[in-house]
């Protein structure tokens, strides 16, 4: 059987507004974490603001942020899947219906004229990672509204080879974080990557942003206690939320390694604001559809 393009339109749909409308329980727990274990007054408020943005959002069924962010999404496809039809043409429809529907502030312009499209598509937007999955015959989707007030913060710096790279990534990171302060709405995640071409080595950062359940460490030994560096230097830092001052500026760091060449090495940076928008789904061959980060009553549709 076949994923039919219906089928991928009506489950990019119920992803994009997943994710517009309610944060992944992970990241809401992280969120209740962090405001239980502040001490300061300030921290404490903004962490409450965000947490009863949180719980208007979700009961009134609205968006969680006036940046409803651009529509970027990865697909993982399996070898033995097989979609039938235009799936671009699917996931445009969707967005166009959750644009109208939810609905989403249209952001996407034509970056030269300023003309806006009305309703999120347009200039190669969408925007969809493909990846090639052997000996799976499913399709893994993540929809990912990304605003910009974190997207504006993400940076590249690089590293002779003949350097301690990890030294180079935790330096990076918390010069990039004095930097921003409060712009990219912490408490953020920081996706980093070690390695690779400029162009790859910053897909993989940010990819690395909606590891789940957040907070899982990386399975090489030696990048898990990495990210445990720079997440503790990070909020060490006490910057806090919103750099109001507080224990908790990240929620959490992810860490990414890539091939990279003999003489340099890039490091990339790239920040996620607490609203961590992200919804995942696997549609299966026979029409099956499991909701992961965000389940239905009931299962698996």
């Amino acid at each position: 059987m076949a994923i039919s393009e219906q089928l991928l339109e009506e489950t990019i749909f119920k992803l994009v507004t997943k994710a517009s409308i309610e944060l992944p329980m992970d990241v809401q727990n992280a969120l209740k974490s962090a405001y239980a274990q502040e001490e300061s007054p300030a921290a404490k408020g903004q962490l409450g603001a965000i947490l009863e943005n949180c719980r208007v959002a979700r009961e009134k069924r609205i968006g969680i942020c006036q940046d409803s962010g651009m529509p970027m999404f990865y697909a993982d496809l399996g070898l033995n899947c097989r979609i039938e039809g235009d799936p671009m043409q699917a996931v445009k429809r969707a967005v166009v219906r959750a644009t109208a529907d939810i609905p989403l502030r249209p952001n996407v312009i034509n970056p030269l004229t300023k003309q806006n499209s009305g309703n999120n598509t347009g200039w190669n937007v969408p925007y969809i990672h493909w990846e090639m999955v052997s000996n799976a015959d499913y399709l893994d989707v993540t929809a990912v509204p990304k605003g910009f007030g974190s997207e504006i913060r993400a940076s590249q710096c690089w590293a002779l080879s003949s350097e301690d790279a990890g030294r180079a990534a935790v330096k990076a990171v918390l010069d990039i974080v004095e930097d921003s302060l409060g712009e990219p709405c912490p408490p953020v995640i920081i996706g980093v990557c070690i390695g690779g071409f400029a162009d790859s080595s910053m897909a993989a950062a940010k990819r690395a942003l909606f590891r789940t359940p957040m907070r899982t460490p990386n399975p090489d030994p030696a990048v898990a206690a990495l990210e445990k560096e720079i997440y503790e230097a990070v909020n060490a830092m006490g910057l806090g939320p919103m750099a109001v001052g507080g224990k908790t500026y990240t929620l959490g760091v992810h860490v990414e390694l890539s091939g990279s060449h003999t003489a340099i090495i890039p490091v990339s940076v790239v920040f996620q604001c607490w609203a961590c928008r992200y919804s995942k789904a696997r549609i299966h061959g026979d029409g099956r559809v499991a909701y992961i980060t965000h389940p239905e009553e009931g299962g698996t549709k």
